[in-house]
């Protein structure tokens, strides 16, 4: 028995020390975490996807005339990582641009994830559109596998739309029936007015108001009669009841015609004047035979022979001729700029003691253009008054001309040299372009365009529109360089000065791309760390540990050396035998 419990002790001991070394192992491996449970399918698919991206995009497309038609084509290029189902494309036309055809919406075919769908439309510009009209577009769309969800992308297309050239005014000759003889006093007659237009677009609203001179009296009701529409190179007339006065004291007489109208799709005002000599007999000298009305004419001018800049000044020279049959004489001649031009010193009226018969002279001014004028032909008036004698009596009259000198305003639209940052192959950069309007005018349709291989830019071409004079701001271009090294490209600019004529200009440039530097990773290595302790190992020290094995070793040698005193034989105690009665030695018999 003795040695059973033994054995059973020195087991006891054993496992303690098998224990003591699994803690100490544990220990040294304390520090690791666990790696996280992984998520089931049933958690991850509780979370909704989020929705694609769609880049929506059009073709490049020259500017759309007023009134006309073009074909687009509208591209939708799916961003995201899944495909878009049953895709329909909205569009929303503004006033400027309509959709030809009646259909607004469209179905697409599904988009793969990276994939790119498009419909092609027929735009129509309005009559009346002008400069960048806008159209909004909407592509709705489903996605995902499982439990679809629906999404949505809009955005705004640009249309660039050239507005139609503005009507010239039509210019409306006006003119009167023969008159067989001299009116005579108290006589009434009628009188037929012809008006004739020679412009390019018909003549509409028209209405004509007469004023006799003061020989003569309107019988008629009202002085203001209406003309009907007057196509280009047509006709129309109207008829008015005169009478000539009991006294006529003059043989020059006449009939002040005015003539306002409407013309062109914007209905712009346009205006006719003249006056229409109608002899007379004077009632002093009814009988006798009185000579015609002598008029002055401008024979011809010259402004220079080229357009005059605003601004800029020039000599003005025209030749005038008395074309009637008497002398005329205190003439005086005024020259009249209007709002575009003024008389570069000096004084706009010249004096003439007389003119004979058939007569010519000739008059120059120093002109100026004014700064601020428009470009385009602009008129100059020069006024005539003068008299003449016939039998015995002097007669005033007057008489205005008009003549044309164009303009035209400087070019003066300024572009700096562009200013580009540093580059890196594989990162956006920013090239941006300065310009300012120094001009007295606008600039229209201004465009800019990169020119070149080797990189990429979301916007190569952009379109700005018109811009102000006296303004300015800065075209900008983001690019990433494909490479590094030397990339050559350039920023080519169009635009209409402020005689509708087309401007280009083009500014090179040369970059210098550096190389990339990737980014250092300081992930930790998964190698380097030490395995997990097993979760159901208990954590036991070291110390106690050995102090447990140290008391089993004690309280074994304490109960034998007790069993040695109470009379047993110490021996016995270390015994492996596993009979106790084996290997036992023979007790001496007492004699």
């Amino acid at each position: 028995m003795k040695q059973f419990y033994f054995r059973r002790g020195v087991a006891s001991l054993m496992a303690l020390l098998a224990l003591s070394l699994l803690s100490l192992r544990a220990l040294a491996d304390e520090g690791t975490v666990p790696p996280a449970p992984p998520t089931s399918a049933s958690e991850s698919s509780d979370a909704p996807a989020p929705v694609p991206g769609v880049l929506i995009s059009r073709s490049d497309m020259a500017d759309l005339p007023a009134g006309s038609e073009a074909e687009i084509t509208v591209f939708f290029r799916n961003l995201g990582g899944v495909a878009l189902k049953s895709p329909v494309a909205a569009f929303s036309p503004a006033d400027g641009v309509s959709i030809a055809g009646g259909a607004s919406s469209f179905l697409l075919d599904d988009i793969p994830a990276g994939g790119t769908g498009s419909v092609t439309l027929k735009l129509r510009a309005a009559d009346t559109a002008a400069g960048v009209q806008s159209l909004p577009v909407e592509l709705r769309f489903s996605y995902g596998e499982d439990a679809p969800a629906a999404g949505a992308a809009s955005d705004r297309l640009s249309i660039p739309v050239k507005a139609k050239p503005a009507d010239a005014q039509p210019l409306v000759l006006i003119s009167r029936s023969d008159v067989s003889s001299p009116i005579s006093p108290g006589e009434a007659f009628d009188l037929a007015l012809t008006f004739k237009n020679t412009g390019d677009v018909t003549v509409k609203n028209a209405a004509a108001t007469v004023a006799p001179s003061e020989g003569l009296s309107l019988l008629n009701a009202a002085s203001t009669f209406p003309v009907p529409d007057i196509a280009p190179g047509k006709t129309a007339s109207i008829t008015v009841k005169l009478q000539g006065a009991n006294q006529i004291s003059s043989a020059a007489q006449s009939l002040s015609v005015d003539l306002r109208y409407t013309y062109g799709s914007a209905a712009s005002a346009g205006t006719a004047s003249d006056r229409l000599n109608i002899p007379a007999r004077a009632a002093s000298s009814a009988s006798s035979v009185e000579k015609p009305v002598p008029n002055i004419v401008v024979q011809k001018f010259d402004y220079g022979g080229k357009a005059v800049a605003a601004g800029g000044r020039f000599p003005l020279s025209f030749t005038f001729e008395n074309t009637g049959t008497a002398k005329v004489e205190n003439i005086v001649v005024t020259v009249d700029g209007g709002e575009c031009f003024t008389v570069d010193g000096g004084s706009n009226t010249a004096h003439y003691d007389a003119l004979g018969a058939g007569k010519a002279l000739t008059q120059e001014m120093p002109m100026q253009a004014v700064p601020t004028c428009k470009s385009g032909a602009q008129a100059v008036t020069v006024s005539f008054k003068y008299e003449y004698v016939d039998a015995g009596k002097r007669s005033a009259v007057t008489s205005d001309i008009r003549l044309s000198v164009p303009v035209s305003q400087p070019d003066r639209f300024q572009l700096n040299q562009p200013a580009a940052a540093t580059f890196t192959a594989g990162e956006e950069g920013e090239v941006t372009l300065a310009y300012v309007n120094k001009g007295r005018a606008d600039i229209g349709n201004l465009e800019a365009q990169l020119v070149g291989e080797g990189f990429e830019s979301p916007a190569k071409v952009q379109y700005l529109g018109n811009v102000a004079a006296g303004a300015s701001g800065s075209i900008g271009f983001a690019l990433t360089p494909e490479a590094a090294g030397k990339l050559d490209l350039a920023i080519k600019v169009t635009y209409e000065d402020a005689d509708l004529q087309t401007q280009t200009k083009e500014f090179p440039l040369s970059l210098t791309v550096e190389e990339g530097v990737p980014e250092p990773d300081f992930a930790p290595d998964d190698a380097d760390l030490p395995p997990d302790r097993p979760a159901w190992l208990p954590v036991i020290p070291a110390t106690a540990a050995l102090a447990a094995a140290a008391g089993t070793a004690f309280f074994l040698v304490k109960r034998l050396r007790r069993k040695a005193a109470e009379g047993g034989p110490a021996a016995d105690a270390w015994s492996w035998a596993e009979d106790p009665g084996e290997d036992e030695p023979q007790q001496p018999k007492e004699e």
